[in-house]
């Protein structure tokens, strides 16, 4: 991986609102952090973020950086995103999906804060490790990173209010919780939140309500559900949907796949007013049940939205495999926040770079923005830090001669 120096001109753009929210004696820390987590190959470390910053920062500086410094991680990526959407085309009006969903990892320190016994939910097992909730925007097919949130259990909140904590106090929320505090706090319009059945409880869609949003989930099958007209009429889901679709079900095809659809309006438990919608793909005996406060969509319209809540779960894959979403190693919880933070931000600047080749402003904003994957992203990233590299020794005094034959050879290969 190439060293990073000076500030790479190709960042002047993406990085100019946060130069403001950071501030100029944690820039330097800033710009070099996501950059090098951006470019860099295989498991993240201390030691390599200090090795591809050419030892301008000890690790020491780094810790204080991610541990201690004053700046907002939560206000620094919200406004980061909303630069990167803009980028896009985007403007304040048009129709946007918040997409809402948690991820797991495994943690073995027993020092580090914040771990807690809990279910992976992809290796089906109980161990200790953390919950992170993450938000995204997804635009024209973009994922667009927005908010993310470490979850702590009860019993370290509490001890984050002794006296002896050197950190900020917590207060113990839910993940719903959490949730519907990043809803309340969006400052955006016309949005379509989408999540699972978790999800789907009076916290998040009351926060949704408040905002005037519209949202879209998936029940479980053992909640309860009375159809219009019928208040006394307590249906199960689990028997409901599957008659509903066997008696009312029509197939209808969408991005060339076919879905037995069904849909019934009438009061969710603990929800209100709803409109379901009952999906099962050809060939499977599986089905489920999608819910909506937009009693007016058809199914159709309510399942094109639902599919849309499919991009986070490889956002969160990439990010774990490609940018080293799980590999802190810092002890303290606002570390480990920021952390987490610094990453999202660093797949933004991927997206950014992806779309200012492609002219993603420029395009039908209508269309779908099929932007390279996040290791071709990575690729053109290195590629324009070496250029940079090569340069900066073209122009400086002691390798000179060294950075002009480096860039005849370049300029002969092409």
């Amino acid at each position: 991986m190439p060293r990073i120096g000076r500030f790479p001109p190709f960042g002047k753009r993406f990085f100019r609102r946060a130069r403001k929210l950071v501030g100029s004696c944690h820039f330097a820390h800033f710009w070099r952090a996501v950059v090098s987590l951006a470019a860099m190959q295989g498991r993240r470390s201390m030691r390599k973020l200090e090795a591809s910053c050419r030892n301008h920062h000890t690790r020491q500086s780094i810790g204080f950086f991610l541990s201690k410094a004053h700046w907002n991680a939560p206000e620094l990526l919200a406004e980061t995103a909303l630069d990167t959407l803009k980028g896009l085309g985007w403007k304040a009006g048009d129709p946007l999906h918040a997409v809402f969903d948690d991820t797991q990892k495994r943690k073995r320190g027993k020092l580090m804060e914040g771990v807690s016994k809990i279910f992976l939910h992809a290796e089906k097992v109980y161990a200790q490790g953390h919950t992170i909730l993450g938000c995204a925007l997804v635009y024209r097919d973009v994922v667009i990173p927005y908010a993310v949130r470490l979850w702590a259990n009860r019993a370290f909140c509490q001890e984050t209010h002794q006296p002896e904590y050197e950190g900020d106090p917590l207060e113990f929320c839910k993940l719903t919780e959490l949730a519907a505090d990043v809803i309340n706090g969006m400052p955006l319009k016309n949005v379509t939140v989408l999540f699972d059945s978790y999800y789907l409880c009076p916290n998040v869609t009351n926060a949704c309500a408040a905002q005037q949003y519209r949202w879209v989930g998936v029940a479980k099958k053992n909640r309860s559900f009375f159809p219009d007209r019928r208040d006394r009429d307590k249906r199960r889901l689990s028997s409901y949907g599957a008659n509903t679709l066997k008696r009312l079900g029509k197939w209808t095809s969408h991005e060339g796949k076919k879905y037995q659809l069904a849909e019934r309006v009438g009061r969710l438990s603990k929800l209100g007013r709803v409109k379901l919608v009952f999906s099962r793909r050809a060939k499977e005996k599986s089905w489920i049940a999608m819910a909506t406060n937009e009693t007016r969509w058809g199914a159709l319209r309510v399942l094109r939205h639902y599919l849309n809540r499919w991009p986070i779960e490889v956002f969160f894959k990439e990010s774990k495999q490609y940018l080293g979403l799980g590999d802190y190693q810092m002890l303290r919880y606002r570390g480990i926040e920021r952390y987490l933070h610094l990453v999202l931000i660093a797949h933004l600047l991927l997206t950014h770079l992806g779309a200012v080749v492609q002219g993603a402003q420029a395009d039908d904003k209508n269309k779908p923005l099929d932007l390279p994957s996040v290791p071709l992203l990575q690729l053109q990233l290195r590629e324009k830090l070496w250029d940079d590299n090569i340069d900066s020794m073209e122009k400086g005094k002691r390798y000179r001669k060294l950075g002009k034959k480096l860039k005849q050879v370049i300029l002969l290969e092409t």
